[in-house]
């Protein structure tokens, strides 16, 4: 019987130890490899949340303790890009239906300003303009106690971009009563004669008096007026439905972004009314006339003939370069302070009836001014409405001034491009 080859030993440990540290490296490699896949992607997926959650929410604006954050500026952007889009689009299908020339070059120019209007830069510089406005306004409303409802929201919406008025459409505001006709003096009569009113003297007609015609057999029945389609309200919720699905999907904007932007609009106008609450609706008014020449040198010869007794409202119609009102004897009607430009403003409230005036500079040559009246005045609506604006945003611009905003310095970079026009929209 062959005898058995022992195995050496030490050969074994050595094999042991070997496999023993090769095990030991294969696994020290594989927990390497997994915690190198593990911080990969953790850094993967706190950098898309970073980027997707964590930056969105860092503020952007921050005005006194309120900040707004950079996704809210973000909608706010979308939402006004949305808007300018859509208006483009209507501009340039509108553009389309002219064929003359002069049409289309006028509506071109609208196209032009609203592409440069979606400029990033200037976008974003607008946007944040009007949401420091818009935190001031909020601010200011808190501390006055003025508020906007849900419903007055939705009440908004359904009306202005529906056209939807569930509790009927509203009456018609009644425009400002024609302000009565000045008494003139015997001083202004002589400044401005009145022409007899020529009294027209109806012709007998031959033609059946309506009562005539409405007996007659021939008459031909009339139709009705077309009274317009009430909007129901299944059918006003599912244009509503429709339009907030389209603009969460072409812009990204919810129903409560649109909510919270709308509210903005409705805050600005109840703070406009609140500030513009004592605004006077009478004042002092001049009513003047004057004749508007290039260089100062042509109002010499232009005195001489008024002292000569040539009519000033003839040589306004002769010489004056403000045709508009040269065609009218140089007449401006009754405007009161700061309707008029500074020095012309000036001058013509420190001139007394039938005064005129030395020759007056402003931007659009030389005027030589008369005053043909001078009383209080109701002021019209229209005007009132401007008074408001401009005492609105007087008011706003101090707000501005004395507040603390902080405006990120990247913001730039935190515009958004979408929505953007089709290609097959931009001018060349």
């Amino acid at each position: 019987m062959a005898k058995q080859k022992l195995r050496n030993p030490l050969t074994n440990r050595k094999n042991l130890a070997r496999i023993e540290r090769e095990q030991i490296q294969a696994r020290t490699i594989t927990i390497a490899a997994i915690f190198i896949g593990v911080v990969v992607i953790a850094v993967t997926a706190f950098g898309l949340i970073k980027e997707g959650f964590l930056d969105p929410q860092k503020p952007i604006v921050t005005v006194g303790e309120t900040e707004v954050s950079i996704a809210e500026f973000q909608t706010w952007a979308r939402f006004k890009r949305f808007q300018l889009v859509n208006q483009y689009a209507n501009y340039y299908s509108f553009m389309q239906s002219f064929g003359d020339e002069s049409t289309q070059s006028l509506i071109e120019n609208n196209l032009r300003q609203i592409q440069f209007q979606l400029e990033p830069a200037f976008l974003g510089a607008t946007v944040l303009d009007e949401i420091v406005a818009d935190v001031l306004i909020r601010q200011e409303a808190e501390r006055r106690g003025i508020t906007v409802s849900d419903a007055e929201v939705d009440k908004y919406i359904a009306e202005n971009f529906f056209l939807y008025y569930p509790d009927g459409t509203p009456t018609p505001i009644p425009t400002q009563e024609p302000i009565p006709t000045s008494t003139l003096t015997s001083l202004q009569l002589t400044l401005v004669p009145q022409e007899p009113t020529e009294i027209p003297v109806e012709e007998p007609s031959e033609e059946p008096t309506p009562t005539e015609a409405e007996s007659s057999d021939e008459a031909e029945p009339t139709d009705a007026l077309p009274t317009p389609t009430v909007l129901s309200e299944e059918a006003y919720q599912a244009q509503l439905n429709d339009y907030l699905s389209y603009i969460e999907s072409y812009a990204k904007v919810s129903a409560e972004d649109l909510h919270w932007m709308i509210q903005a609009d409705l805050y600005q106008s109840k703070m406009m009314e609140a500030i513009g609450a004592d605004i006077e609706t009478e004042q002092e008014q001049v009513w003047a006339r004057h004749i508007l020449v290039a260089e100062e040198e042509e109002t010499t010869q232009l005195y001489e003939r008024l002292e000569a007794g040539e009519e000033f409202a003839e040589l306004a119609k002769e010489l004056s370069t403000d045709t508009g009102s040269g065609a009218l004897g140089g007449d401006l009607g009754w405007f009161g302070e700061g309707q008029m430009v500074a020095p012309f403003d000036e001058a013509a409230f420190s001139l007394e009836i039938g005064e005129i005036s030395e020759p007056v500079e402003s931007n659009f040559g030389w005027h030589v001014i008369q005053v043909l009246g001078r009383e209080i005045r109701p002021i019209s609506n229209e005007r009132v409405e401007q008074i408001k604006q401009q005492t609105f945003q007087e008011w706003l611009a101090e707000q501005r001034n004395s507040a603390d905003v902080v405006i990120d310095d990247n913001w730039s970079d935190e515009v958004p491009t979408e929505p953007a026009l089709p290609p097959d929209l931009l001018l060349p």
